[in-house]
């Protein structure tokens, strides 16, 4: 069959695929960077609350106005979160171009692999929780921001067991600080396949638009909604554009980096607009979503250049390899190091300095609880590449720009790219 991809230096090599189970697929290193920094940056949140917990307990800070304003920046762990649920939809997305036109295959398959990779470590984080919850928490309860997850009751364990605690605001919190964002994750996960179906059969923006109307009315009909997060669902979704048009692009006109860097830069002005001028939360995420999605396409069509290029910095890298586990037990691990610190750490300026001198401490021990629940667990996926009447794709996928150069999109229906089903940090 004669190719429709030029031969030119946009394609230099055309191959078909080889006989056997395909190689391990390849990453974008940019991605796990993005991930240890947001990880990194829930901690350090986590790490001020304990040294200062007055803005917790609706008080005046008693610490020095220095300190005060080195921990301000970190008070908006919810923006982490948002991003990794950007993030995940774009992996997952990425994920399904491996397969011949992007399709998703067996619904079993797809859930059987998110199981086998974020069940084990969630499952072994919420052991861990319930163990330091009973015996350092319990003692620290009468403080903040200990007070927060507990009591420890047989309903909130069951919660957390079929990750549905994010549906009440009393198991929401309870345990471990951090897993209610693993249990919107999962159920994301749920979705996740009719929303591939949505794309293919109802078009990609109308599905968008679709999900932000239903987090609205989620919003406008439901008590405590803000606590259930509904508008994770267009954020995801958002993701999932976000790498539609760097796997797919439009024909005519090709990828367009300098819109994602010119649409990643408008979204972080808002987003910190929003952080210092309202309290609303989807007005701060919303930004953020759309800043690391933009990110995520400039990242993935461009030739590792800008911002893609810092991330992919191998130590972050290295980071966002365990940063799932870091975000899972990284505030146990917290608990513990508070309970036992020296007699002379005592107001709030030795306690920040004690939590940020044991930080390679907390770093070693979750890097340790990844390779036992992350590591063993893991296995490699070998998805065989549908045949397909079309001709295998170039050897590096997305389409990058060469020297600044633009490239058309001839690969509208090419069937092989990079197999990035990774949890986020939340994941």
């Amino acid at each position: 069959m004669q190719t429709p991809y030029p031969r030119s230096r946009y394609y230099p090599i055309m191959r078909k695929a080889k006989a056997g189970p395909p190689a391990e697929p390849d990453r974008l290193d940019f991605l796990e960077g993005i991930r240890g920094v947001l990880a990194v940056y829930v901690v350090l949140g986590h790490l001020c609350s304990m040294a200062d917990p007055s803005h917790l307990a609706g008080k005046p800070s008693h610490s020095p106005r220095w300190l005060q304003l080195l921990m301000l920046p970190f008070g908006f762990g919810h923006l982490a979160v948002a991003g990794f649920i950007v993030i995940s939809g774009f992996c997952l997305e990425m994920s399904i171009f491996r397969r011949s036109r992007g399709q998703l295959g067996l619904f079993s398959g797809f859930y059987r692999r998110r199981a086998r990779r974020i069940l084990p470590p969630y499952y072994a984080a919420l052991a861990l929780s319930v163990v330091v919850s009973l015996t350092i928490t319990t003692h620290l309860g009468g403080q903040m921001p200990f007070a927060i997850y507990l009591p420890v009751t047989p309903e909130n364990v069951l919660a957390h067991l079929f990750l549905v605690h994010n549906l009440r605001l009393d198991w929401m919190y309870k345990l471990n600080g951090v897993l209610w964002s693993i249990a919107i994750e999962a159920q994301l996960y749920v979705f996740f396949p009719f929303l591939v179906r949505a794309f293919e059969r109802v078009g990609r923006w109308p599905t968008w638009l679709g999900t932000v109307g239903l987090a609205a009315l989620v919003l406008w009909l439901v008590p405590d909604a803000m606590k259930l997060y509904p508008w994770f669902a267009p954020l995801f979704v958002l993701g999932m554009l976000s790498a539609w048009a760097a796997y797919r692009p439009n024909i005519q006109s090709g990828v367009h980096p300098e819109w994602g860097w010119l649409l990643m830069v408008l979204a972080a002005i808002g987003c910190g607009a929003a952080c210092r001028f309202s309290d609303h939360l989807v007005l701060s995420d919303a930004p953020m979503g759309a800043m690391i999605a933009a990110l995520c396409y400039a990242g993935a069509v461009t030739d590792g250049g800008g911002l893609a290029k810092w991330f992919s910095w191998k130590p972050l890298v290295a980071l966002g390899g365990f940063s799932y586990s870091l975000y899972l037990v990284h505030h146990p691990f917290q608990q513990i190091l508070y309970w036992f610190k020296p007699s002379f750490v005592q107001d709030e300026v030795s306690t920040f300095a004690y939590l940020v001198a044991l930080l390679p401490v907390l770093l070693f021990a979750s890097y340790l609880f990844a390779k036992v629940f992350e590591s063993a667990w893991r296995k490699k996926q070998a998805v065989p590449i549908v045949d397909s009447p079309l001709p295998r794709a170039p050897t590096q996928l997305p389409l990058r720009p060469y020297h600044g150069s633009k490239i058309p999109a001839m690969a509208r229906d090419v069937p092989v790219a990079p197999n990035l089903e990774q949890p986020t940090a939340l994941q």
